[in-house]
């Protein structure tokens, strides 16, 4: 493993500690003291580190469709520490916990005090918590407003939400629950493929939580991260779960795209995204290449009959979201439009 370096700004880079949330331990996070199986890596290098400098693993990508673009090509740009502007800004890292991870549970030993940790050689955030940062990155800074977007206003509000980049960032900010941290890999079988990428739970005494696993942070580039973590939005306060149908993605399966469920708007987010403009400062032309990889491969796999809907009839996403958020997403043809029963608001 390349060794590691620590860039340090010259401002605080370490984040505040963030309160307890409550008197009660999180009682159903499994701990690195209690290893599902010897695939474990990050729970394993958090353990040997014993409260000392983590070895946090190397990227690994594991997970079936992961072969191109940002992940191995030179440059690794998804992870790279000068492409994700919050690693020069305290403001942005601040703007950034507020989708839900100051209330999460287990990042201090997910590296909050080495966020800002980097692989020598690739320039690759290295920390769990760092990799969740940029793909929080992916949903901020894909909209011009980038941490000035106000994400309070109603989500009705397509004045102010003039693109679907802007409505998402701020449906994933009001629709969040807390974002835990997992070092587990939680799969079939050891060294299995099929593994859990992230999972959101709702319970009694507000125990409502969206956990995110070692497949996450080491498995995934950002971009397939941050449609994750659309995707797990959506089973949050909506209440949108999976349909009881096989599909070639699991259990993780809806039945069409017309149930504006959880695979739907993780790929209309997929869509807007890779609908960006050719200067855009952020998305690059390998992450805009690497949304449409993963719109195309995701499309196949998510749904028990395959959509109508195809990436290059989402063109307009941006120009026209109010259409999408309150018409495409419960239309399964693309030339007969239906408005959503019930609106995601």
């Amino acid at each position: 493993m390349p060794s590691r370096v620590r860039i340090r700004l010259n401002r605080a880079t370490t984040l505040s500690a963030v309160a307890a949330m409550g008197a009660l331990a999180y009682m159903l996070m499994p701990s690195c003291s209690m290893l599902a199986d010897a695939d474990d890596t990050l729970c394993f290098a958090i353990a040997d580190a014993k409260g000392g400098v983590v070895d946090w693993p190397d990227e690994e990508y594991l997970e079936p469709g992961y072969n191109n673009d940002c992940g191995i090509t030179e440059n690794h740009e998804c992870d790279h520490c000068d492409l994700n502007p919050w690693f020069q800004s305290q403001d942005a890292q601040d703007y950034i916990e507020g989708f839900g991870l100051a209330q999460g549970h287990n990042w201090d030993d997910l590296g909050r005090a080495d966020v800002m940790t980097v692989n020598a050689v690739t320039k690759e955030i290295d920390t769990p918590l760092g990799r969740t940062y940029n793909a929080y990155a992916n949903l901020v800074y894909a909209n011009p407003e980038g941490i000035e977007l106000d994400r309070s206003r109603a989500l009705d509000d397509f004045e102010y939400y003039d693109s679907f980049l802007k409505w998402a960032s701020a449906y994933v900010s009001q629709k969040t629950y807390r974002i835990n941290g997992n070092c587990n890999r939680d799969c079939k079988t050891v060294f299995s493929k099929h593994c859990v990428i992230a999972r959101t739970v709702s319970g009694p005494f507000r125990n409502d939580y969206t956990d995110l696993y070692q497949t996450f942070f080491y498995d995934l580039d950002a971009v397939w991260r941050a449609s994750t973590i659309v995707h797990e939005v959506s089973h949050a306060r909506d209440g949108i779960s999976h349909d009881a149908c096989a599909c070639n993605n699991g259990s993780a399966c809806d039945s069409r795209w017309s149930r504006n469920g959880a695979n739907t708007h993780e790929l209309l987010w997929l869509a807007a995204y890779h609908y960006t403009p050719e200067d855009h400062p952020f998305i690059t032309p390998a992450r805009r290449a690497r949304a449409a990889a993963l719109f195309n491969t995701r499309r196949e796999l998510m749904f028990c009959e395959t959509p109508q809907w195809q990436l290059g009839d989402l063109r307009s996403i941006n120009e026209l979201p109010e259409v999408y958020v309150e018409q495409v997403a419960c239309s399964e043809d693309p030339s007969n439009l239906y408005y959503c029963i019930f609106l995601a608001n």
